[in-house]
């Protein structure tokens, strides 16, 4: 059996559970568990990540809350109320953009309506939200001091993954005329924007060094017209007649030779299969150039 290597995010999330219990503990708090779990949900994959769970975890309990206690002291208790308090709170959540703070929301009112007599619900309210916030700072400033999510490792060895795959997907289809699906290209692409997303999110939080974002602009769109440029060869039946600007640029990349052909005998197939296999080992050489250049800068 292989044993997996304990991961940095594991350890954090584990000594900040723990301290988040101690600080509990310390301050006296009500309810430790939930300050446990706000910790949990507070180490993300990166920093921008737990301020912005943490942001709807707070949202989430705040308003359930408030809801809570609006309907403790203006409507009955009954299941009639129970319902038009829900209803209330998904619908003005989603007014707001709140909605990753529905269904917490929605928890933290139920639990305070059913289990707490109404004399006893405003400290609760209160002990959760409080409980919650200690959680969630601790986690975050834990996931920000102590050894920080290194994105720009992340999308670079992403990038670098990408760059590879393409580059024998490229191979097979020149060499061995395969057709291979571009969906897996396809998730890569998402995978990394929205990594990058997340990187510019952090740079804004000065995390570290500033970035210099140009080259991966550069490179995502590069991969972009890659993709692009990949479906319409695989949508060519024929096998195309190579030209020798392309030819020459394959064989530089690949280090394989491809039979010289008659360029005088391309038909208009052959031109847009050469026209979009330019376009696409342009775009490598980009990719390239730009790896070269972030890897300068580190």
């Amino acid at each position: 059996m292989k044993i997996e290597k304990i991961g940095m995010r594991t350890i954090k999330t584990a000594f900040a559970v723990s301290f988040t219990i101690f600080i509990s503990n310390i301050l006296n708090l009500k309810s430790p568990f939930f300050a446990g779990i706000a910790a949990i949900i507070a180490m993300q994959t990166s920093v921008s990540e737990s301020l912005s769970r943490g942001k709807d975890r707070m949202y989430g309990t705040v308003f359930g809350a408030v809801i809570a206690m609006l309907f403790s002291y203006l409507a009955p208790e009954n299941v009639i109320s129970t319902g038009i308090g829900i209803l209330i709170i998904i619908y003005i959540c989603n007014i707001l953009g709140l909605k990753k703070s529905i269904q917490l929301s929605t928890m933290v009112f139920l639990s305070i309506i059913l289990n707490h007599d109404e004399g006893s619900r405003l400290n609760y309210a209160l002990y959760r939200t409080m409980d919650t916030l200690v959680g969630l700072i601790i986690g975050t400033a834990i996931n920000y001091f102590i050894v920080p999510p290194n994105m720009e490792a992340r999308i670079e060895e992403m990038i670098d993954k990408t760059y590879f795959e393409i580059k024998g997907m490229i191979e097979g289809i020149i060499y061995q005329g395969e057709k291979p699906s571009l969906e897996d290209f396809k998730k890569y692409l998402i995978d990394m924007e929205e990594n990058y997303t997340i990187l510019k999110k952090d740079s804004r939080l000065s995390l570290g060094k500033p970035h210099d974002t140009s080259n991966y602009d550069w490179i995502f769109t590069a991969f972009s017209n890659i993709y692009s440029n990949l479906k319409i060869i695989l949508s060519i039946e024929k096998s195309p007649i190579i030209n020798e600007r392309n030819r020459r640029a394959l064989e530089e990349i690949f280090d394989k030779e491809i039979t010289s052909s008659d360029e005088d005998s391309l038909d208009e197939l052959d031109l847009v299969y050469n026209y979009h296999l330019n376009e696409l080992l342009n775009g490598l050489n980009h990719i390239d150039e730009c790896l070269s250049r972030i890897k300068e800068q580190n």
